[in-house]
């Protein structure tokens, strides 16, 4: 397996180049880049957004671009750019992700929503072909008190089906991760999903501690199998049992030995992409203990 880290590892003013940089320095393999936007949230957006989603932007300040990351008004050169500097850094864009569906969901039954959602997904997908990354991270849909769990399931396969024309012809993997989104809330539902979508540039995005209140990673492991294109790994405390209880490696609850048998036993040979939030104290030292921690885990 190879490592990676997420650019929102950083702390919010590390310009891009920088990020590329320490990733290579500290010994990582990739850096999962960040799609952002520096537009307002449109007012449709911010009125059919439940409290938990406003609190999950806040706390991942969503208001604030990073310093030459990707945004939906990149261009293809911008892209290039940044496929230069992490040549140079002599580490690689593995993958593309982005927050921004939890506001513009592609379930949204919204159409300005809706498709805010889709174009941001475009975007992801154009840039991830640029750098030559293997995957997008996106989230399926969201279901909220007013869009119900049928409607999101159907309405969100029929955007992924039309997106995947578009992962098709540029050679990228939409890759669906599991989330805080109130939908697909089992392993075996998620593999149906995505084998009803039929294509294999869909795939799971695989987040360990996300699953931690519904079940066991390993297990999820186990069923998903080879529909797995990409892991994210963090930690996550069940006696906090809130967003709060999110952390970083080897300070929560997830069963590491377990995980990496399972990743072990489905034949996975992607990356483990770090994703802990930025030690407000010391920024560095929490990159530096993320990868001694992964390390460890990885043996």
């Amino acid at each position: 397996m190879r490592t990676g880290i997420y650019q929102g590892c950083f702390a919010a003013d590390v310009p891009m180049a920088d990020c590329l940089r320490m990733a290579a320095e500290l010994g990582f393999d990739g850096l999962e880049a960040t799609m952002e936007d520096p537009a307002p949230l449109l007012p449709e957006a911010v009125a059919s957004c439940t409290d938990d989603i406003l609190a999950i932007g806040r706390s991942v300040g969503m208001t604030t671009v990073r310093p030459g990351a990707l945004t939906v008004a990149s261009s293809e050169e911008d892209a290039r750019e940044v496929g230069r500097l992490a040549r140079a850094a002599g580490v690689r864009v593995h993958s593309v992700a982005t927050m921004m569906l939890f506001f513009y969901p592609l379930s949204s039954p919204i159409p300005a929503v809706r498709d805010k959602g889709i174009q941001t997904v475009l975007r992801m997908l154009r840039a991830a072909a640029t750098l030559k990354a293997d995957t997008v991270l996106i989230y399926p849909g969201l279901v909220t008190p007013s869009v119900g769990y049928r409607e999101v399931y159907q309405r969100s396969q029929a955007v992924l089906r039309d997106l995947e024309s578009e992962a098709r012809r540029l050679g990228v993997v939409l890759a669906l991760e599991n989330v805080w989104n109130r939908f697909l809330q089992s392993p075996l539902e998620m593999a149906r999903y995505i084998d009803e979508l039929g294509s294999e540039y869909v795939g799971a995005y695989f987040d360990v501690a996300n699953v931690l209140r519904l079940g066991y990673p390993q297990d999820w492991l186990r069923v998903l199998g080879a529909r797995v294109k990409g892991v994210h790994f963090k930690d996550f405390r069940r006696d906090i049992d809130t967003i709060l209880g999110f952390t970083h490696l080897l300070h929560g609850d997830v069963d590491w030995p377990a995980v990496v048998a399972a990743l072990k036993g489905i034949g996975y040979q992607g990356f483990v992409t770090v994703e802990v939030a930025p030690l407000a104290a010391d920024p560095e030292k929490g990159l530096r203990d993320a990868k001694s921690s992964l390390d460890r885990i990885l043996g």
